[in-house]
């Protein structure tokens, strides 16, 4: 027989029994959709998770620091400096601990499954544009192309182009700037609509780091005769971030070699000012404050973390840490689930094999007409099996389908529902099948036909042919 021939045996044989056939199809169906349901479940949670985190950074940026930042908060929205166990560490600088200059930022970059690196330098300044202060504005010093490297998206304008005093801003810079002679500025703001009150783009904006620049005192870029008034910095905007996290949109991006002159000029001033600020105990001014490093991808993250902890820095690893602690959780959700699933997929691979079984009775006088008409015995085999894997695709063909129907009712009815209850927003997922859940729930379903029929098969080839003609 040919192979055509063998298929239209097996659908005929299927459809001469329709209700067996239906009740064993049905068994895969509960079972397929089970499993598939459950562990969409799991993957929604965790990509949740993964959604969170996101909000909040780039899990694959580790911000390096050396052993002189101690633990808790950084200055310019850093996070908790970790060591390569999880927990804060800052010790005190010994004769042999690295220092985190050019030399450092060169090893970084030869560590395998680094993309990026870059080194950042951050200072706190004062911003002025028209009647409008930012009384501790942000300015995070980066190397020129690193906004390209790390994914920074532009809302409008352009990257850092390395002209003179050239910013980019993030997207809620804006928003910093008030009137300081209004009082009640934050009684009168609508909070939920509100809007920057200056166009970073177009409007004049000055910073300086003299003492009470913008409340009342010089903004028009003078300096007095003694010399001892810093002049103001007149902002050349290269362009606006979109809104990106927390540690991103509220800092402004400037050429880390002119980041540098200007900090070493305000620690000049401040000291003459008698202004103790952080940072100033280091062994040089040209010293980073941290190096951003950029792993290939989330897998190698610890890897590279581990590498640089090695060296003797200290990693700013919270972001893999609880991405970690979720996906494991996440992970552990999904196994549970899908066992759960997986119950009723055993019982319906015992309804495919009870199925065949009692097809091998009912037909045990055709098996043995056709081995007497000349049917190979692989032949026989195949059809039996080819049967039994029918059964386990269409059960799973009808299982996938019911599931994406149950995760459209899912994210549809119960996603703003349950995302308002977890305060993830109204697009919260609960339910996500991705395709390669689909076609290895297809296979899996079929290798569970194949597997439950491969018994009753070989006892249909094993059948003797004159014993199997005399039967009744």
């Amino acid at each position: 027989m040919n192979s055509l021939d063998i298929i239209s045996m097996a659908f005929r044989n299927l459809l001469k029994r329709k209700l067996r056939t239906a009740l064993t199809v049905m068994g895969v169906v509960i079972g397929t959709a089970a499993i598939i349901v459950m562990i969409s479940l799991g993957l929604a949670v965790n990509a949740s998770f993964e959604d969170m985190l996101s909000n909040m950074g780039n899990v694959r940026i580790l911000t390096v620091r050396d052993s002189t930042a101690g633990g808790g908060m950084m200055r310019g929205g850093g996070m908790v400096v970790v060591g390569g166990s999880g927990g804060s560490a800052s010790p005190s600088r010994g004769s042999d601990q690295p220092e985190l200059n050019d030399d450092a930022v060169n090893s970084f970059k030869r560590l395998a499954n680094v993309s990026a690196v870059t080194p950042v330098v951050d200072i706190q300044m004062a911003a002025v544009s028209g009647r409008y202060l930012n009384s501790w504005m942000q300015i995070r010093g980066i190397a020129l192309g690193a906004m390209e490297a790390f994914g920074f998206r532009l809302a409008e304008g352009d990257y850092l182009k390395g002209d003179n005093h050239g910013v980019v801003f993030g997207a809620e810079v804006g928003f910093n700037f008030t009137n300081p002679n209004d009082r009640n500025w934050w009684m009168n703001m609508d909070w939920d609509n509100r809007t920057s009150p200056i166009d970073l783009m177009n409007d004049r904006i000055e910073m300086s780091f003299e003492t009470g620049f913008g409340w009342g005192g010089n903004t028009s870029g003078g300096q007095d005769p003694s010399g001892s008034r810093p002049r103001p910095i007149r902002l050349n905007v290269n362009g606006v971030l979109e809104p990106m996290d927390w540690q991103t949109d509220f800092a402004a991006y400037m050429d880390i070699d002119e980041v540098l002159r200007i900090r070493r000029d305000q620690q000049r001033y401040q000291n003459n000012e008698g202004i103790r600020q952080p940072g100033q105990n280091r062994s040089s001014p040209n010293l980073f404050d941290s190096v951003m490093v950029l792993a290939s991808d989330t897998n190698s993250v610890e890897q590279v973390r581990d590498a640089i902890v090695d060296m003797g820095f200290h990693v700013d690893s919270w972001f893999i840490d609880m991405l970690r602690s979720m996906q494991d959780m996440s992970q552990g959700l999904q196994l549970f689930l899908g066992a759960i699933g997986g119950v009723s997929l055993f019982v319906a691979a015992i309804g495919i094999t009870n199925t065949m079984i009692m097809a091998i009775y009912e037909r045990t006088k055709e098996i043995g007409i056709m081995k007497v008409i000349g049917a190979r015995i692989k032949d026989i085999k195949r059809l039996f099996l080819l049967e039994a894997i029918l059964i386990g695709f269409i059960g799973g063909a009808i299982g996938v389908a019911i599931s994406l129907g149950i995760s459209h009712l899912l994210n549809s009815t119960g996603g703003a529902i349950a995302g308002g209850m977890m305060g993830m927003g109204v697009g919260t997922r609960l339910s996500i099948i991705p395709l390669w859940l689909i076609t290895g729930a297809l296979g899996f379903s079929s290798l569970i036909g194949l597997v439950s029929g491969y018994f009753p098969a070989r006892r249909a080839m094993n059948l003797s042919a004159l014993a199997a003609i005399r039967t009744e």
